[in-house]
This record gives structure tokens, C-alpha cells and sequence, in this order.
């Protein structure tokens, strides 16, 4: 099964706002907005070399293989494998990047406009 075939198949936030995380462990793992664990798949190595096609890869998951890994683990991994929440500090920081850009007149992901044009996208 392709890379794209199993993320599909997945579960997701219903509100949309979910976070994909490939573990160290080679679980591909769904997170909401807390860090509840919505899904999670193990992986082959031959995947998890798709997850990064074109991509530097970290030599930690050339040895990485999820489905090695317990249906529990899974969806009761090690810290390291869950990703942490930003501080306020740095949601502030973002978010005072992300006005700037907008203040220049640069759109980003999810507005449905074009930087170039100013126009929405089908």
C-alpha cells in the first residue's frame, strides 16, 4: 500500500486540525491540537523512504520499522515521538512573522490566494 493510500485511510481531526508526525520509531502517527493520538500506522522501511522522497532523511529511520512496533505503543509512544507544543513565546513569533508578511503584501498557506496575483486558486 502506497504512502498516500495509507494516509487516506486514516482518521483526522474533524475540526481540521491535525498534525501528521512520522515517529522515530517508524509510526505514523495522527495527533489533534492536544496531542491526543487520533491514528496511527507502522510503517516499512520502504515507506517511510517515500515519507522523505526527495528529502534528507535523518539516518535514525534507516533502521526504523513500525511494524515492529505494539498496537499500545502506538498509541502510547515515548515523548520523543510526540510533537511538543510551541510556547507562547514562539506562537507570538510566528504570528508576528505571518503579519509582517501580510503587511508586505505576501500571502501564505491555507488563504487561497496567490502571492503573485492576489487571486484566488480553484
Amino acid at each position: 500500500m502506497s504512502l498516500r493510500d495509507i494516509r487516506k485511510s486514516m482518521k483526522d481531526d474533524p475540526n481540521g486540525k491535525c498534525i501528521t508526525m512520522l515517529g522515530w520509531d517508524g509510526v505514523l502517527r495522527i495527533f489533534d491540537a492536544e496531542r491526543n493520538i487520533l491514528d496511527a500506522v507502522g510503517l516499512n522501511p520502504a515507506q517511510i523512504r517515500e515519507y522523505y522522497d526527495g528529502l534528507p532523511m535523518h539516518e535514525r529511520f534507516l533502521t526504523a520499522d513500525g511494524r515492529n512496533v505494539s498496537h499500545w505503543k502506538m498509541f502510547h509512544p515515548d515523548a520523543e515521538n510526540i510533537p511538543r507544543k510551541p510556547t507562547e513565546e514562539e506562537i507570538a513569533e510566528t504570528n508576528a512573522r505571518f503579519e509582517e508578511l501580510r503587511r508586505r503584501g505576501l500571502t501564505c498557506c491555507g488563504s487561497g490566494k496567490s502571492a503573485d496575483e492576489g487571486e484566488s486558486k480553484p
